[in-house]
């Protein structure tokens, strides 16, 4: 028999003997890959980047591109293994009793043949009870529910061709529940959509869409013939809580409508969600429950520290976790020039502002490195990471605030963490940064915010708060400053202790160079290469600081350093 020409993501069958009895014979099951062990959905579900520690030393550029990579990590956890496993399962044992041209699978197309002869009015019946085989996954976005799912279904060929049954089969189908609130005709248009992408050479939408103006009850029919025409396994729908916005309709008619559809299909179905789609499948306690009796995970936010009991006292207490598992594997990435441990410190500082969301961490975790690397800093620390969340991490406060406090209903008006993108936000910091340069240089005396400008400049180079108050007014005073960088060199210079002359003597190239007095509080005497000898040698011999800097053979740009506070 000639082989089909199949299009890419068509697979053709390829039968495996099945270890259960009740698997066997049936070639729905048998085309599927072969289940794996806990270690080997580890290891097809984790997802880290190669690391090489010398790009560390890497240029500024390089290492902000570098940072990228750690927007799609994944790092497997106890709820991304079960889920993994239950999946597995749900697929299996929801093809039993539905082999291709068996008399159950007849059956269900003399069952649909029948229904659109005498359609029935809506009521609630065994119909409409949630399916055998369903179960739901609901929690706070951002902790990984659809890429989980759509990395443990891609081990699936989504469609596999029996060539001897001449049948196309869709292992499992993922669509989301419309926005818009259009209720049962939205979400029968999306399900005969998502199959017509499916299979090739087909009419779909054009035989039960586009052709005259379908009805709720023959739109109903279509999609019962085709689920059950290519035989369609787990039926994934996702945003279940859009359900909530429907128009005309309520909320109740159009998951009825799903869990029919699903029960006279005899498809397992995963329902996914925020947590405000707890409100849509709670309208009926039996669509809700979990008939495997296994276990999907918990989705909700990592805990800070997890409770065990003790070993000694056989008392609970708290121990690390996967909150810190997670972070450690994250930490591994880190492109700081001097890299340090991740302490507590740094774990609590990162849990605060995250309140254990896994894709918010990540976020927080590149675009602190990136505020550092702009800023030229050689390591992360605590009060880094907590100004990074304040400036750039608005958006989401009120949604930590609401975790951090418990506030199940402040919860439900936040939908979606992804909202916040990496490189938008790390755009945001170079954006910042060189504004901050020009208003910086903007600035001069008369300006309402020059003398905190030039106090927090003061700060910054070790004077302490009430000094630069007072030397920032006489600055600003004298008049005489063409911007903050001189008014910064003017203050150095104030700060320096009075002396009598200076004395001058040849350079290493037979310069003369003056030998300037450095202020006692900077502490710089045995730090040769500080920048704030650039200002102090700037203010005494009247040039710029960037001519000092290259005099110096200093790296540091002057600017980055001062107004960084």
């Amino acid at each position: 028999m000639k082989k089909p020409y199949l299009p890419p993501h068509v697979q053709l069958a390829d039968y495996k003997q099945q270890k259960q009895a009740r698997y066997s014979g049936n070639k729905l099951i048998e085309a599927l890959p072969l289940p794996l062990s806990e270690e080997q959905v580890i290891e097809s579900l984790e997802f880290l980047p190669k690391f090489d520690e010398s790009s560390r030393q890497w240029a500024r550029h390089d290492r902000l591109r570098e940072l990228l990579s750690l927007s799609n990590v994944m790092v497997p956890l106890t709820s991304h293994v079960e889920l993994a496993l239950t999946l597995d399962n749900m697929l299996r044992e929801g093809y039993i009793g539905r082999r291709p041209m068996s008399p159950e699978h007849v059956g269900i197309y003399q069952e649909i043949h029948d229904d659109a002869q005498k359609p029935k009015a809506f009521r609630q019946t065994y119909d409409t009870v949630a399916p055998k085989l369903s179960a739901s996954i609901i929690g706070v976005s951002g902790m990984g529910k659809t890429t989980t799912i759509q990395r443990c279904l891609a081990r699936y060929p989504q469609v596999i061709y029996h060539p001897d049954l001449d049948l196309y089969q869709i292992t499992w189908l993922h669509f989301e529940m419309s926005k818009d609130g259009k209720g049962v005709k939205a979400l029968l248009s999306a399900i005969i959509h998502a199959i017509a992408e499916l299979i090739p050479d087909n009419t779909y939408v054009e035989d039960y869409l586009k052709k005259g103006r379908a009805t709720d009850a023959a739109l109903q029919t279509s999609v019962r013939i085709l689920l059950n025409k290519h035989c369609v396994g787990l039926l994934v729908p996702d945003e279940i809580q859009n359900a909530a916005n429907t128009r005309g309709q309520s909320d109740q008619v159009v998951m009825t409508e799903l869990t029919t559809l699903a029960n006279k299909s005899k498809n397992p179905v995963l329902y996914i969600g925020t947590p405000k789609a707890e409100k849509v499948l709670g309208l009926d306690m039996r669509q809700a429950r979990r008939s495997l009796g296994m276990g999907l995970g918990n989705w909700s936010p990592l805990p800070r520290y997890d409770v065990v009991q003790g070993e000694a006292t056989m008392q609970l207490v708290e121990a690390d976790g996967e909150w810190v598992y997670f972070m450690e594997c994250l930490w591994k990435y880190c492109w700081m020039s001097t890299p340090q441990r991740l302490t507590p410190e740094l774990l609590d500082a990162f849990y605060d502002c995250t309140q254990g969301i896994i894709d918010l961490a990540i976020k927080l975790f590149i675009v602190v490195q990136a505020r550092a690397i702009l800023d030229d800093l050689d390591t992360l620390s605590v009060q880094l990471v907590l100004s990074v969340y304040e400036s750039q991490f608005t958006l989401v406060h009120p949604m930590v605030t609401a975790l951090r406090n418990d506030d199940r209903e402040a919860l439900l008006m936040f939908e979606d963490v992804k909202s916040l993108h990496v490189e938008t936000l790390m755009e945001g910091l170079k954006r910042r940064q060189r504004l901050t340069r020009m208003r910086a240089a903007s600035s001069r005396p008369g300006s309402p915010d020059f003398q905190l400008r030039l106090v927090n400049a003061g700060t910054a180079l070790g004077m302490p708060v009430e000094d630069a108050k007072v030397l920032a007014v006489e600055v600003e005073q004298d008049g005489t400053a063409r911007n903050m960088f001189d008014a910064a060199a003017q203050l150095a210079k104030k700060a320096a202790p009075a002396k009598k002359g200076v004395t001058k003597h040849k350079g290493n190239r037979g310069t003369e160079t003056a030998q300037v007095s450095i202020p006692s509080f900077l502490g710089i005497e045995h730090r040769p290469d500080d920048f704030r000898h650039a200002i102090v040698r700037a203010a005494t011999e009247r040039t710029s600081i960037v001519e000092q800097l290259f005099a110096l053979q200093l790296v540091r740009e002057p600017e980055d350093a001062l107004w960084a506070a």
